[in-house]
């Protein structure tokens, strides 16, 4: 008896390609491939296309507390678009002048960058230039700055005073995913700048407040 056993052996190669959707182009207003993180993580979730109008975001008893009777409307001189916009608020006379800003941008991605990273690039950068007070004017100084916890992905403040306007000046920018959110408050208390902890503590419950309001969108 002859006995035969015939073994066959086959062996195939597996390739994935994954290609995130994203939202990069030559700047912030147009749209196209980004090869990132991967469409199903948490950051890629949370990313947004646009914001809505920073005007509606801030809730209105803050906004009352931290500049009382002020005018409100969208910023001069702004370039809106349905990625980035900007909101004041002001105070202009009387001796309790007060000056509120709220801005948000959707960063968008390159071919390079996923959103978030953008944002996280965007962010270091508006990190470093603010803690250096290298934007200020002459007669303006920085006097406090802090890096923030529990308050978005990654958030700092800074507070200066100017000395010739008698005025104080706090920025809280905090990133969550891709957005941005920038608030600016500053005032005077009659000849006297507003104090550090008045103003920082109410650039960051603006943040907070349109932070709350973004994430319910």
């Amino acid at each position: 008896m002859l006995l035969g056993v015939l073994a066959g052996a086959a062996a195939c190669a597996l390739a994935a390609v994954v290609i995130v959707n994203g939202f990069g182009g030559r700047d912030r207003h147009t749209s196209g491939q980004v090869v990132g993180s991967a469409a199903g993580t948490p950051e890629a979730k949370a990313e947004k296309t646009a914001v809505p109008d920073a005007c509606t975001l801030l809730d209105a008893k803050i906004a009352d507390r931290l500049a009382p009777h002020a005018e409100r409307g969208p910023a001069d001189n702004y370039a809106s678009s349905d990625r980035q916009n900007q909101c004041v608020w002001g105070v202009y006379s009387g001796r309790n002048q007060r000056q509120l800003s709220v801005e948000t941008r959707a960063i968008a991605g390159t071919q390079a960058q996923s959103p978030t990273d953008a944002a996280r690039a965007a962010f270091a950068s508006e990190r470093t230039a603010d803690e250096s007070g290298k934007a200020l004017l002459a007669g303006q100084r920085i006097t406090d700055k802090v890096r923030l916890k529990g308050l978005g992905d990654e958030a700092y403040a800074v507070y200066s005073v100017d000395e010739d306007q008698g005025s104080g000046a706090a920025v809280t920018n905090v990133r969550m995913a891709n957005v941005l959110v920038t608030v600016h408050y500053s005032g005077s208390q009659g000849s006297d700048p507003i104090g550090t902890d008045d103003a920082l503590t109410g650039a960051q419950d603006a943040a907070r407040s349109v932070l709350e309001a973004l994430a319910r969108d």
